[in-house]
């Protein structure tokens, strides 16, 4: 055969030989695809300014204490990093100098999730940043309309007596429970024990159906013995879909 025709040949035989996993690791940067997230903190932060970056680009968040952040969007990346705007030194005379940012928080993603909510903490986290970040997964298919999300930062494990049924809630863990509503929603009473049994909570918390509750068990403040409960809302927009039966996720 002509070496130059069996040359042609092999080039396009050769890449129906490569197997699957090479392929899909050629096609793989290593760097995230595009998601999108919020953020959320209870407290005023130390900093004023806070930006994130969003392939080669730094862009700043805008938060309000104890409300969701707008929805950002997030690609380039295998973690949301936060960061601080540098001031310049006094009298320096550099005025029109790229600026400089800290890093002072970072989470990593969660592999196949489209969608993150971050909560903001202005404590160090493991690694001495200045800032925790919290990142969980808040798609509707894991956090649906509806629903309600606990998590328990206490250093016990809690039982959540809710929506007709009692649920052990271990320390750290995330438990979403979708109750049973009416097409006018309602209020639920919930009741938090011990591990033993003992009664050292109870509320009612109003649910909707295009409603989603995070609620975050923490422990009682200094100087005081009840536990401190915080909530977060988010609304879902209506949509004509079956209604879900109700159930519970980790």
């Amino acid at each position: 055969m002509n070496p130059k025709l069996l040359f042609a040949v092999l080039l396009v035989i050769f890449p129906l030989a490569i197997p699957p996993a090479l392929n899909a690791k050629s096609e793989d940067s290593g760097h995230s695809k595009a998601i999108e997230f919020t953020c959320a903190a209870w407290e005023k932060l130390p900093y004023p300014e806070l930006y994130y970056l969003h392939g080669k680009q730094y862009l700043q968040l805008e938060l309000s204490a104890g409300q969701r952040s707008k929805v950002y969007p997030l690609k380039g990346v295998e973690a949301l990093e936060l960061f601080i705007r540098k001031v310049s030194a006094a009298g320096s005379g550099i005025s029109d100098a790229a600026p400089e940012y800290e890093r002072v928080a970072m989470a990593p993603l969660l592999k196949g999730v489209k969608r993150m909510l971050f909560l903001i903490e202005a404590s160090k986290d493991s690694k001495g940043m200045p800032l925790q970040l919290l990142g969980m997964d808040d798609t509707l298919e894991t956090f649906p309309a509806g629903s309600f999300r606990f998590i328990n930062q206490t250093p016990h494990l809690l039982r959540i007596e809710f929506a007709g049924v009692t649920r052990d809630l271990p320390q750290g863990a995330l438990k979403v429970v979708t109750p049973d509503l009416p097409e006018a929603g309602g209020f639920l009473p919930a009741i938090i024990q011990n591990e033993d049994g003992r009664k050292i909570l109870e509320n009612r918390f109003f649910a909707q159906r295009t409603g989603r509750e995070l609620i975050i068990i923490s422990p009682p403040a200094a100087g005081r013995t009840e536990l401190v409960m915080k909530f977060l809302s988010d609304t879902i927009p209506a949509s004509p879909t079956t209604p879900r039966k109700p159930s519970h996720r980790k």
